[in-house]
């Protein structure tokens, strides 16, 4: 019997990507090589909040959600 893989869709893909720049940003100053592929992430059609808020929780920050909103715009404030 042949196994097929399941891929996640690149939208998924990239999203989760973009939330591992998140998450170190976090921590962080990103590298500029990080900001140049953040950017293009960002204007990529398919990578929308909703799936980068999914990817987060996926990847674990969710019971400390509010918390990492904060830290990531108290900057800008």
């Amino acid at each position: 019997m042949k196994r097929v893989e399941i891929k996640a869709d690149t939208a998924w893909r990239k999203s989760r990507l973009a939330a591992r720049l998140l998450i170190r940003k976090e921590s962080r100053p990103l590298r500029p090589r990080e900001q140049a592929l953040a950017r293009q992430l960002s204007r990529d059609s398919e990578v929308t909040n909703r799936l980068i808020q999914q990817a987060l929780y996926f990847l674990g920050v969710g019971p400390r959600k509010h918390a990492f909103d904060q830290k990531l715009v108290g900057g800008r404030n």
